[in-house]
């Protein structure tokens, strides 16, 4: 790593630190300079490394955006990024040890900053949260710690369960995101989100030509037609959600902990095989059932005395019981020495059943994997993982939930049989590689043209030449392709505003954002009603609390929005990005900077709104990650 730091101008209070390297890095460091237009500084560990060349070609010569590279977060470095005077800090790297020290480190120059912080381990991230908020007690600070693997699951796990709905908690409610026919009729718990183009082979819905119409007005929603738009995607409020599986009744005993699945099916079938002599002995003999069961025991246990004067049937069962007291006795062995992790390496892993059908294959178990295979299981959706790395951490992750993980690679036909995905019902290719995961779905696709794939991609312009080809060449097949960084860059963007993205909503290869916004000081919202407040391709007000009182959903248009109410509202990357945006950054916006205030569609009109004088401006645009530019695989966290 070189020594050297290269910087545009000094930083200016009220500014936003970012620190990383990686994709996730690129995405958020996007967000806020062109859809929250805030004043940035990047410390970026090389001009080599990673995504570092996008990185330092953001940086501007009025200082808005100051790049430092070839340093990592020490006390130095944080001071000349100007930390004392700084708003809010992003540590993105993917070293949890390293964003640890850099976090308390932060919090100790700065106690009134906002801290955002990636963190990939659950526990580690909620003792770190306690702690950082203790030390910003009474200073006003915060900590928000986000892991981007477990923000984009949801997302990447709606792309493979087509049948089942996305849900989303809200304030102790349940909402799901469901896809209706035009011509269903809509009811009063429901709210429209988007508009579904017909498919087409080339339609991609790339943030240069939105394929279809989010958050559309009520006059494009009233003019949509079967030929125009094929689906509506609502928003439906579910007041009694069903319990989640499991949770009821008595506590059960973790006997999984203790005995693998493989030793508890050898010790169900000696029981069976003990109760079946038990039963024998009683009908051919004159001892009662618990007689005979005694003798079966004492048989299997080899303390009963031979059978010296008995039937040859009897002497027939004694022998039996005996050879199973000799199984039992390797079986008690086995469950020792797995409890003492001797036979972990060699029963620990579950294969597939030969019968497995209709399931899901996640190739790769990194962190990205190994959420997706966590949030399956919980779903109960049968699932197979595929990973090259024996030693990898998620391997062990499955296997505590009984998944059948096979080791190898994918485009190996030994490998493909045994992870059955002739007969699954979707692969999801979620390695930090491109070109593996993009091999993988070619690969499958030979052999199964029909099999429907999830593909993790990081360059938009490289995910749509691969859609387009893919959707060519298959066109009875279904491809998604998703990007971890893209779709958990804005929860990140928000935090580092104050404000929390509840969920991400993918319409294809757009996305929706739903998150908790104060009504106070936004000007888009105060003073408005919750008509007034909507915008057509921007946001749209779902949920009304006031103060001390619960969640109203989707509340009267005429309702109007109170200082002191939040919202929970549904809203497009850039509509979010312009109603969070700080007051100070929304007047340096230049006047010429235009852009339309709803996504363009060629066959609905655009949407008609009334508006007051102090409007809040034109939609941002967001410019495409630099897709000329070359992007070395980085595991994303």
């Amino acid at each position: 790593m070189s020594d050297e730091t290269t910087t545009t101008a000094g930083s200016t209070p009220g500014h936003m630190i970012v620190c990383g390297g990686d994709a996730l890095t690129h995405r958020l460091a996007l967000d806020l300079i062109h859809l929250y237009r805030e004043r940035v500084t990047l410390i970026i560990p090389g001009l080599d490394v990673g995504h570092g060349p996008q990185l330092a070609a953001l940086a501007t010569e009025d200082g808005t955006v100051t790049v430092i590279s070839g340093r990592g977060p020490d006390e130095t470095t944080l001071r000349a990024a100007g930390i004392t005077e700084a708003t809010a800090l992003a540590l993105t790297m993917e070293d949890d040890p390293a964003v640890t020290e850099a976090a308390l480190l932060a919090r100790g120059l700065n106690p009134r900053l906002r801290l955002v912080i990636r963190i990939f381990s659950n526990p580690l991230g909620q003792r770190l949260e306690h702690l950082l908020d203790r030390a910003a007690e009474h200073s006003g600070g915060s900590t928000a710690v986000l892991s981007a693997s477990e923000t984009a699951t949801p997302a990447l796990v709606s792309a493979a369960v087509t049948d089942r709905n996305q849900v989303i908690p809200i304030n102790g409610g349940t909402f799901s995101v469901v896809e209706q026919a035009l011509d269903e009729e809509a009811d009063g718990t429901t709210v429209p989100l988007a508009l579904l183009a017909p498919r087409t082979d080339d339609g991609v819905g790339s943030g240069d030509s939105p394929l279809h119409v989010l958050l559309p007005s009520p006059e494009q929603t009233a003019a949509a037609t079967p030929g125009t738009v094929r689906a509506v995607v609502r928003l439906r409020h579910d007041p009694n959600p069903p319990d989640e599986p499991g949770r009821g009744g008595l506590p059960r005993f973790p006997l999984g902990a203790l005995i693998s699945r493989r030793l508890r099916r050898a010790a169900l079938g000696l029981g069976a095989f003990v109760a079946v002599l038990t039963v024998v002995t009683w009908l051919t003999t004159p001892r009662s059932i618990g007689l005979s069961l005694y003798d079966v025991l004492m048989d299997v246990a080899a303390a009963g005395n031979p059978a010296d004067n008995e039937s040859v049937i009897r002497k027939v069962l004694q022998l039996l019981s005996m050879f199973t007291g000799m199984l039992i006795m390797p079986l008690v062995l086995a469950v020792i020495l797995e409890n003492l992790g001797a036979l972990r390496n060699v029963s620990g892993l579950d294969r597939p059943k030969r019968s497995m059908a209709d399931h899901i294959v996640v190739i790769g178990l990194g962190k990205v994997g190994s959420r997706v295979v966590e949030r399956l299981a919980a779903m109960r959706v049968p699932v197979v993982a595929v990973e090259r790395n024996p030693e990898a951490s998620g391997v062990a992750r499955a296997r505590k939930l009984g998944v059948p993980v096979v080791i190898g690679d994918i485009s190996e036909p030994e490998i493909y049989h045994d992870a059955r995905v002739s007969r699954s019902q979707t692969l999801m290719a979620l390695t930090s590689n491109d070109s593996v995961n993009l091999e993988a779905v070619l690969y499958a696709r030979e052999q199964q043209p029909d099999l429907r794939v999830v593909l993790r991609l990081f360059d938009d312009a490289f995910a749509g030449t691969v859609y387009r080809t893919l959707r060519a060449s298959y066109p009875q097949a279904r491809t998604r392709s998703r990007s971890v960084s893209y779709l958990a860059a804005p929860a990140f963007a928000a935090a580092m505003m104050g404000r929390q993205v509840l969920a991400s909503i993918p319409v294809e290869r757009q996305m929706l954002l739903v998150a908790t916004v104060g009504v106070r000081g936004r000007e888009a919202l105060s003073g408005r009603t919750v008509a007034e407040a909507f915008r057509p391709g921007g946001w749209r007000v779902v949920g009304l609390q006031r103060a001390g009182r619960d969640l109203r959903w989707n509340p009267a248009p005429e309702r109007p929005l109170a200082d002191d109410d939040r919202v929970v509202v549904v809203a497009t990357r850039e509509g979010l990005g312009l109603l969070l945006r700080r007051t100070a950054a929304a007047a340096a916006v230049e006047e010429d900077e235009a852009a339309p205030a709803a996504a363009a569609h060629p066959h609905l009109p655009g949407p008609r709104f009334h508006r007051r004088p102090d409007d809040t401006g034109p939609l941002p645009r967001l410019p495409r990650a630099q897709p000329d530019a070359p992007y070395p695989g980085q595991d994303e966290q």
